[in-house]
């Protein structure tokens, strides 16, 4: 008699002895497969997940269809590239050194008081908006640098300056400024 209890309790248990299907735990269905209840759930996490995934993609495309064209995150229309320009020309603040013989060249960045040449040129740009008393001040901060470098011995001064040029033409050799504002001029040491 005990044997059948013992029989009786390994089918309860299952065939492997263990205890029998939890709540949750996944049972085989008809065919061996999935059951229908995980396989609904299953359907459905699928749909949250493609319902997800199309809101971004459309939030994504959004700026395409707006009117005018918005330049915004997540997706650029790149308006630099698709519009326009009625010219090329572009204003640069800069520092520029003069020869004995009057000749000009840029000073390097380094010189105006940062490696980075956009950090340079924004220094630049805030002595000029600050007025005559800061740019004289750069100007002077520069000609002082530009006199304890040896590869620039033949600058006598620095000028700083906003040079506007038609960025075309400069690209094919017409390296000149069509205008030119002068801001400030110094000395370079006693050169």
């Amino acid at each position: 008699m005990s044997a059948g209890r013992d029989d009786g309790a390994a089918v309860a248990a299952g065939a492997g002895g263990g205890p029998g299907p939890q709540r949750g735990d996944v049972t085989a269905g008809a065919g061996g497969g999935p059951s229908p209840r995980r396989t609904a759930r299953l359907g459905e996490r699928r749909a949250y997940a493609y319902g997800v995934t199309a809101v971004f993609l459309l939030l994504m495309l959004a700026p395409l269809f707006r009117r005018p064209p918005v330049d915004s995150f997540p997706l650029s229309t790149y308006p630099m590239f698709s519009w326009g320009r009625h010219d090329a020309q572009t204003a640069v603040e800069r520092a520029v050194g003069v020869d004995s013989r009057g000749g000009r060249r840029p000073i390097p960045p380094h010189l105006v008081g940062s490696e980075e040449v956009l950090q340079a040129k924004a220094t630049l740009a805030q002595s000029i908006r600050q007025g005559a008393r800061a740019v004289r001040a750069l100007c002077r901060g520069i000609a002082t640098r530009v006199a304890a470098q040896d590869g620039h011995a033949d600058i006598v001064a620095v000028e700083i300056r906003t040079d506007t040029f038609d960025a075309v033409a400069f690209f094919e050799g017409q390296e000149a400024p069509i205008d030119s504002k002068l801001h400030a001029t110094c000395k370079v040491g006693a050169r």
